[in-house]
């Protein structure tokens, strides 16, 4: 009598490099050892020890590096079909993702599920790391978040409003590439940011100082000191052009003198105050809305009171400080005294709990998806982290260390 013939599972990668000790396991067999060339079959389940990892290239290009201690499952691969597809499963640990032919022209077709969310690129050849935060990563996050102290280093601003499109670049930073923004997005001192045609940006500053950038602008964020150890609070903005909406927060409360905006045409300095302002470059409008400002150039320094509005048409030139009319039209973009974000909540340290999962992008950009449908995009640069709960917080988009999210190769 003739035995059946069971179909040797589709070999769809194979191990480009390996240390320690990991085992692939198909349903219902027994594990094999994975060493260096070894076969990836579809439906593999992959576990690396706590000192060991993998490295796996599949059929299509696309790469995945399996970090110690992890568990990962190739659910679906399918590089031959008209709907070619990848979808992966990290159950804990971490994985480094480099995507491949399957996603070019449609990168919804790779993802990776995780118990709180599911990642997926949103751009050709992009490279992402995803990490399930386990106990230790939770025990050293809230040792970080305990000893946080501020420093020059420290995040300046966050957006909590926007419209269009937002995007950064340091100026100092060695081949710092321009970034997006997004909601949350973090900003850092010397950033300049620039809002688009028909957008705008309100960001909020940890002392409660309130921004919002109208459409068209550049806004320079020279030096923002605040509860910095040895150094006096300071908000020094400057203006390039467009249009900005002010708030002033605690630091211009305590000190007028230490907050000031820069322009091409003056200097405008506050009393504890609401304003705004706005040049191209060679002209400069400002109003005060709520308490007193001023106007300081070369002609010497003009107050503007609340209720008026000034004009000073060059460097060398006395503004015109008039009445502003009741019925004069006022910007588009919100005010924002009338933001009720709590800034204490917005810079509020939270730690990773175990189970969060943190998404990083290296290359391009990438998508993550909590439980609940909400969408978040994560861009070059930036970290994410996604809680049970679905909340999904950009933490940083500057290249420093995090204890939710390792190195890949450091930790292999």
């Amino acid at each position: 009598m003739a035995q059946p013939v069971f179909a040797q599972p589709e070999v769809i990668g194979h191990v480009s490099y390996a240390r320690g000790s990991n085992a692939a396991q198909q349903p219902g067999a027994e594990p094999r050892i994975l060493g260096r060339d070894a076969e990836i079959y579809q439906g593999d389940n992959i576990q690396t020890t706590e000192r060991s990892f993998v490295i796996i290239k599949f059929n299509d290009g696309s790469e995945i590096t399996v970090r110690p201690d992890s568990n990962f499952s190739i659910d679906h691969f399918d590089n031959h079909s008209h709907d070619k597809a990848v979808h992966l499963t990290l159950y804990h640990g971490g994985v480094d993702a480099s995507t491949g032919d399957i996603s070019k022209g449609n990168p919804d077709n790779f993802q990776i599920k995780t118990p709180t969310a599911t990642i997926k690129p949103k751009s050709e050849n992009a490279e992402f790391a995803v990490d399930i935060c386990n106990q230790q990563c939770e025990e050293e996050a809230k040792k970080a978040a305990a000893g946080k102290v501020r420093t020059e280093q420290s995040v300046v601003a966050r957006i909590v409003d926007m419209k269009g499109e937002v995007s950064a670049k340091n100026q100092t930073a060695q081949n710092a590439l321009e970034r997006r923004l997004s909601l949350s997005s973090p900003l850092y001192n010397s950033d300049a940011v620039f809002t688009g045609n028909d957008s705008y940006a309100l960001l909020v500053f940890p002392d409660g100082e309130k921004v919002t950038l109208q459409a068209d602008t550049e806004l320079d964020i020279t030096q923002y000191l605040y509860q910095v150890s040895g150094k006096n609070d300071q908000v020094s903005l400057r203006l390039v052009t467009g249009g900005l909406r002010a708030l002033t927060g605690a630091i211009g409360k305590k000190d007028p003198a230490a907050v000031t905006l820069e322009t091409p045409v003056a200097t405008i300095g506050i009393r504890g105050t609401g304003t705004d302002s706005s040049t191209d470059g060679s002209t400069l409008s400002h109003a005060t809305w709520q308490g007193l400002s001023f106007v300081r150039n070369e002609a010497g320094e003009f107050d503007v009171p609340e209720g008026h509005t000034s004009f000073t048409s060059g460097p060398n030139d006395i503004p015109v400080i008039t009445t502003t009319p009741e019925d004069a039209p006022e910007p588009s973009e919100p005010r924002p005294d009338k933001n009720e974000d709590d800034p204490d909540k917005v810079f509020e340290e939270k730690p990773p709990a175990q189970g969060d999962v943190s998404v990083k992008t290296i290359k391009g950009e990438a998508s993550v998806e909590s439980k609940d449908g909400n969408k978040t995009t994560v861009k070059e640069g930036e970290t994410t982290s996604t809680s049970r709960g679905g909340e999904t917080r950009i933490l940083n988009t500057a290249p420093t260390s995090n204890p939710f999210i390792n190195n890949s190769r450091d930790a292999c």
